[in-house]
C-alpha cells in the first residue's frame, strides 16, 4: 500500500506540521527526529552535494523510521525530479519559484495525469516495486507526496497570489535567507521588513486553500509563525545542533581549563 504522509495527515487535519533538516548523510537523523516527535525531515540538496546511494540510502532512513523525507534538490530537471518521487521521497522543495509558469512546470514533473505529466515507471520504491501493486496508485501518488514552492525573491512575492493558485502546488514555503538578502532586511518573521511579506504571502495561501511554511530559529518566532497560521513549520536543523552543542562544549572548557588553553591561554592540569 502507498505510505501515508505524516505531514499532510497533519496539515489536512487542521494541525501544524513539525518539520526539522538536514544537509549532510547522517543516516541516523532521521530516527532521532522521529523519536523527537517531527513528521517531517527536510533535506537540503541545494546546498550540499549527495552521492546517488547517499540518496536513496537517506530516503530509505526515512521510510524505515516511519518520518516523511521533503528533498530540496538542486534542480527542476523533470527527470530527476521525478526520481526521487521513485526513490520514496515524500515531497519536493523547489528553490527560487518566482512565476506561476514554473510552479506548472513543476506540477507537470511530479504529479501524474490528469494533473500533471509525470512519467510512469511502477519499478522505484514509491510503488513497492510493483509487488501487491496497489490499484490507487497513480490517485495516492499524487495525493500523499507534495510539490512544495519556496518564495525566495521580489519577482515570487509579486505573483504569490497566481502561484498559490495553481492546481498541484501543495505548500507554499517562504525562504527568508535569500528574500531578506533581496529585500534588504532580516530574516526574521519580526523584522518590519519581512513581516508584511510573510502576510501578503499567508493571504495568498489562505485566499486559494494551500498552507505555507516558514523556518524559524526560536521559539518565540515559531510561536508567531503559527499564530500567523504557518502549517509547515521548520525548527532545528543538524547545524544549528552541532554548532549550538561544540560551543557550549568549548565555553565549558574555558571554565575549566582557562580560555585559550593550549594557544597561548593559561594551562590547567586536571588530576
Amino acid at each position: 500500500m502507498f505510505r501515508r504522509s505524516l505531514l499532510l495527515s497533519k496539515i489536512r487535519s487542521g494541525g501544524v506540521a513539525r518539520v526539522c533538516s538536514t544537509g549532510n548523510f547522517i543516516p541516523f537523523y532521521p530516527h532521532l527526529a522521529k523519536h523527537a516527535g517531527f513528521d517531517a525531515v527536510w533535506v537540503c540538496a541545494e546546498h550540499r552535494a549527495w552521492d546517488p546511494r547517499q540518496i536513496e540510502a537517506m530516503i530509505l532512513q526515512t521510510r524505515v523510521a516511519d518520518i516523511d523525507c521533503v528533498w530540496r534538490p538542486p534542480t527542476q530537471e523533470r527527470a530527476q525530479l521525478s526520481r526521487l518521487l521513485e526513490d520514496g521521497a515524500t515531497a519536493l522543495m523547489i528553490p527560487m519559484v518566482n512565476t506561476a509558469e514554473q510552479a506548472k512546470r513543476l506540477v507537470m514533473a511530479t504529479k501524474y495525469p490528469p494533473l500533471g505529466d509525470r512519467g510512469l515507471d511502477g519499478a522505484g520504491v514509491d510503488a513497492e516495486f510493483w509487488v501487491n501493486r496497489d490499484p490507487d496508485y497513480i490517485h495516492k501518488a499524487n495525493t500523499e507526496t507534495a510539490l512544495i514552492t519556496q518564495l525566495e525573491s521580489p519577482e515570487a512575492l509579486e505573483n504569490i497570489d497566481d502561484i498559490a493558485a495553481v492546481p498541484g502546488v501543495d505548500i507554499v514555503f517562504m525562504g527568508p535567507g535569500d528574500l531578506s538578502l533581496r529585500l534588504g532586511c532580516q530574516p526574521s518573521i519580526q523584522d518590519p521588513v519581512l513581516r508584511p511579506a510573510v502576510e501578503r504571502m499567508a493571504a495568498a495561501c489562505r485566499k486559494h486553500g494551500k498552507p505555507w511554511g516558514f523556518p524559524v530559529g526560536t521559539a518565540e518566532d515559531a510561536r508567531i509563525a503559527v499564530e500567523m497560521g504557518c502549517q509547515f513549520l521548520n525548527y532545528g536543523s543538524d547545524f544549528a545542533s552541532v554548532l549550538s552543542y561544540i560551543g557550549q562544549c568549548g565555553r565549558d572548557l574555558d571554565a575549566l581549563l582557562g580560555a585559550g588553553n593550549g594557544i597561548g591561554g593559561t594551562a590547567v592540569v586536571v588530576p
